[in-house]
C-alpha cells in the first residue's frame, strides 16, 4: 500500500508537467487567434462609400481607385454612392458600420473639418469620429464662370463682383462644403458679397452656371475640360493652393491677395473608428500600392490630381492639424458656413 502511493506521488509532477505544457500550448493558440483572424482581412467584399454622387470628382476618382484596390486585397471592393450634406451623409454611415474594415469611406474630406469647425448639430464628430487610413491627393480647381461673363481677368471679376454687392450669385456643392468655404474666404478677403447658392453635385451647379442661375463656380479642372475646350466657360483662377502646369497663365487666389486660400477639397479614405490597427495599415498599404500603379497615375493625372501618398499615422495627424488649422481660420475671420 505504501509502495502504490508513493509511485503516485512520484508519478505526479510528469503529470502536473504534461498539464501545463498542455495549457501552455492552449493558450499560445488563444492568444494566436486574433492575429490569424485579422491575417484573413478582408475575408468578403469590402464596401467603399462615396461621399459624393455621381459624376463628381470625389467618385471618379474612388472608382478607378477600387478597380485597382479589389485584386490587391483579393477582395471585390463595391463603390456605393451616398453623397449629401457635402459628404456628411456618407460620413455619418461610414463612421457607424461595423469596424471591421469591410466598410470604408471615400471623400473630400476637407468638408468634414469644416463641419468639426462650425458646430453644425452633427450625431458624430467628423475629426474624431473616423479613422483616417490613406491621404490621396487634391484635385486642380478652377474659378469659373460663363464665356460671356463681363469680366475677362481676375482682378477684373474682383473689382466688377466689389461694385455690386449682392447681385452675383455663386455656386457651391452644399453647405459646408470646400468651395462653399473658399466663397466665403473669396468673400472676406476681396470685400465681396456674393451669394452661395447650394447644389447637391458638381454637375449640376455647371449646368445651372452655363443657364445662368449662378454667375461663378469652384469646379475641378477634369469636370470643366470639354466646355473651357469648347469655349462655353472661362477659367478666371486656380483655387488650388500651387500653380498648375496645365494652367500656366492663370494667377493663383493664394497668391493674388488671399493667403491661404485653397477651394479644392483633398481626398482621402478613413474607416469606422475602432477598426483594428492591423486592418488599417493593411488599408493604407494596399491603397498606397494602388497609387503607385502606372495606369491609375496616368488617369488621375488626367483628372488633374495631384497625388499625395503617406502612411496612416501621417494621414492621421495631418488630419487633425488640418482641422485645427480651418477652425482657427473660420474663429479669427468669423466666417458664417451656413
Amino acid at each position: 500500500m505504501y509502495r502504490s502511493e508513493l509511485s503516485a506521488a512520484r508519478a505526479c509532477p510528469r503529470a502536473v508537467r504534461t498539464a501545463a505544457r498542455l495549457l501552455g500550448a492552449v493558450l499560445a493558440l488563444l492568444a494566436a487567434a486574433p492575429s490569424q483572424a485579422q491575417g484573413t482581412y478582408p475575408s468578403q467584399p469590402v464596401t467603399m462609400l462615396i461621399g459624393y454622387p455621381p459624376g463628381a470628382i470625389v467618385d471618379t476618382v474612388a472608382r478607378q481607385l477600387s478597380s485597382v484596390l479589389g485584386p490587391m486585397l483579393g477582395q471585390t471592393v463595391v463603390p456605393e454612392n451616398k453623397g449629401g450634406a457635402a459628404g456628411l451623409v456618407g460620413a455619418n454611415l461610414a463612421s457607424k458600420a461595423r469596424p471591421d474594415g469591410h466598410t470604408i469611406l471615400f471623400t473630400a474630406y476637407t468638408s468634414l473639418q469644416i463641419a468639426a469647425a462650425t458646430n453644425q448639430g452633427l450625431s458624430f464628430d467628423p475629426v474624431n469620429g473616423l479613422l483616417p487610413v490613406a491621404s490621396v491627393g487634391r484635385p486642380t480647381t478652377l474659378l469659373l464662370v460663363r464665356a460671356d461673363f463681363p469680366a475677362r481677368t481676375f482682378e477684373e471679376f474682383v473689382a466688377l463682383v466689389k461694385s455690386r454687392p449682392g447681385i452675383y450669385n455663386f455656386g457651391t456643392s452644399g453647405i459646408g462644403s470646400p468651395n462653399h468655404f473658399a466663397l466665403e474666404h473669396l468673400n472676406a478677403a476681396f470685400g465681396l458679397k456674393m451669394t452661395a447658392v447650394p447644389y447637391k453635385g458638381a454637375a449640376q451647379m455647371l449646368t445651372d452656371m452655363l443657364g445662368g442661375r449662378v454667375q461663378a463656380i469652384f469646379s475641378s479642372s477634369s469636370l470643366a475640360a470639354g466646355h473651357l475646350q469648347s469655349g462655353t466657360v472661362r477659367a478666371l483662377a486656380i483655387g488650388s493652393p500651387d500653380p498648375s502646369p496645365a494652367f500656366p497663365k492663370l494667377p493663383v487666389i493664394a497668391r493674388s491677395g488671399a493667403p491661404g486660400f485653397n477651394a479644392s477639397g483633398a481626398l482621402g479614405v478613413f474607416a469606422p473608428p475602432s477598426t483594428p490597427p492591423e486592418v488599417v495599415e493593411r488599408l493604407n498599404t494596399a491603397i498606397n500600392a494602388a497609387l503607385g500603379d502606372p495606369a491609375v497615375r496616368s488617369k488621375l493625372g488626367e483628372e488633374g490630381i495631384i497625388l499625395d501618398v503617406q502612411s496612416a499615422a501621417a494621414f492621421g495627424k495631418k488630419y487633425r492639424g488640418e482641422a485645427q488649422d480651418i477652425a482657427g481660420f473660420i474663429q479669427r475671420h468669423q466666417l458664417r458656413i451656413q
